[in-house]
């Protein structure tokens, strides 16, 4: 039987079975987005149980991975739960030691962007606000330096309810939800009128002139841990043992990240450990491309070093260094900023556009006093109503700039529009460069 006999065969017997199809789909009508809530906190799995189970269907997870898990889990997250930071926290910050500390931000900002010219309206945007202690302190000197309600707005980047709520107490006079389909989640106005809004990525900022304030942020960006083995270049993941505890494992072959990450000039050197944040590199280079292309300057401070540190991955508990492996969800998890990272990541270079000037890092104690710190610091002490508030505020300030405190350990970084290279040339970004002694 050829093959024409045996296709006429086939095609009598298609034709005899063909049906006529009615509707095989059943109609599902989806949740409406405005209506769904998350579980109550305590009610979830908790945060190790969704790192062991995710562990067990899918194998060991990068450091990433599991930093990333910890800190966005919508209800069991680290920074979901409660308020972290303070003396009843597990860490405290700058802004939390010192009142002077925001004041100097603030007139730094303001005396740098006199060299662009106008700066109004103006757009105040922070990473990862905090208790909004550090904001609070910069619009206490904008207000002093002039600028009104209609000439700024407040523009926060929070992936927390909780903190997000901290911050609009503390700001806000009154403050609500918004709709899902506007680009921030929330927003409010301050006494006397400031408009500020909440977003969850940096990306739905409006694309204004702008004050980008990023500090202690990038110290929580999750990272690639690798290490340097005599077959090259190896990453770091997190296992589970035998008693069902996790630890560190590292991989016989160079993972996806091992070859996306480790680029020249960022293993140059001698270095046999290095941890990288593809989340920092990405989001500095958002800050630098913001302020080249729309105006405006961004600093970031935070604790770091400028590569050549290796291993920094670790926990804080009530102030205490603790395994970072240990209670996941319970400690704040963080590794030093490496700063020579984000200069590649955020720096023009002549074949590339929409870069920004980077200046720094520098110390904390260096950029404070050479921003006239000491000058605010005697006008407080000045103002103290007792000898015992001026030893408060004499010692806070030694916290801040004392070498074996934070003055060495935390540095600073300034990103400016690459158009200002000749301004500043002729007038030295304050606080990156050691002020001229007058005759």
């Amino acid at each position: 039987m050829n093959s024409r006999h045996i296709f006429s065969m086939c095609n009598k017997l298609l034709i005899q079975q063909t049906i006529t199809r009615g509707n095989s789909f059943k109609i599902v009508k989806r949740p409406d987005p405005k209506t769904l809530k998350m579980p109550a906190p305590g009610t979830a799995p908790s945060i190790m149980d969704i790192i062991k189970e995710k562990i067990r269907l899918n194998g060991p997870i990068t450091v990433a991975e599991y930093m990333h898990i910890i800190i966005t889990n919508p209800t069991e997250g680290y920074y979901m739960k409660k308020e972290v930071i303070g003396q009843g926290g597990d860490f405290i910050t700058s802004p939390e030691i010192s009142q002077l500390f925001g004041e100097i931000l603030g007139v730094w900002f303001f005396s740098e962007t006199q060299k662009l010219g106008t700066s109004k309206p103006l757009q105040i945007v922070e990473l990862g606000p905090g208790n909004a202690t550090l904001l609070i302190d910069v619009l206490r000197v904008v207000n002093r330096l002039g600028y009104k309600p209609k000439d700024l707005s407040i523009h926060l980047v929070e992936i927390s309810s909780t903190m997000q709520l901290v911050q609009a107490n503390k700001l806000c006079v009154s403050h609500r939800e918004v709709s899902i389909e506007k680009p921030h989640n929330y927003e409010g106005e301050t006494i006397s009128g400031i408009k500020v809004y909440w977003y969850n990525d940096l990306k739905k900022v409006p694309n204004n002139f702008s004050w980008y304030i990023a500090h202690e942020f990038f110290d929580v960006m999750p990272i690639h841990k690798f290490e340097k083995t005599n077959d090259g270049w190896r990453e770091l993941l997190i296992d589970l043992d035998g008693q069902e505890k996790l630890y560190y494992r590292i991989t016989a072959e160079e993972t996806v990240s091992c070859k996306s990450l480790i680029k020249p000039p960022i293993d140059s050197g001698d270095r046999t450990e290095l941890e990288i944040s593809a989340r920092s590199l990405g989001i500095a280079r958002q800050l630098a491309t913001r302020v080249d292309k729309y105006g405006g300057i961004a600093l970031i401070a935070d604790y770091g070093h400028e590569g050549e540190k290796g291993d920094t991955f670790r926990a804080f508990h009530k102030h205490q260094v603790v395994n970072p492996l240990e209670n996941p969800g319970k400690c704040d998890l963080t590794a030093d900023v490496d700063f020579f990272q984000l200069r590649i990541a955020a720096s023009k270079t002549p074949s590339t556009e929409n870069f920004a000037l980077v200046m720094g890092p520098v110390k904390q104690k260096d950029f404070l006093e050479r921003c006239q710190a000491q000058v605010r610091l005697k006008v407080l002490m000045d103002n103290a109503k007792s000898d015992e508030d001026r030893e408060k505020i004499k010692k806070s300030y030694e916290m801040l700039v004392e070498p074996t405190k934070m003055g060495d350990r935390f540095k600073f970084m300034a990103f400016y529009p690459s158009s200002m290279v000749d301004l500043l040339n002729k007038y030295p970004p304050l606080g990156f460069s050691t002020p001229k002694s007058e005759d």
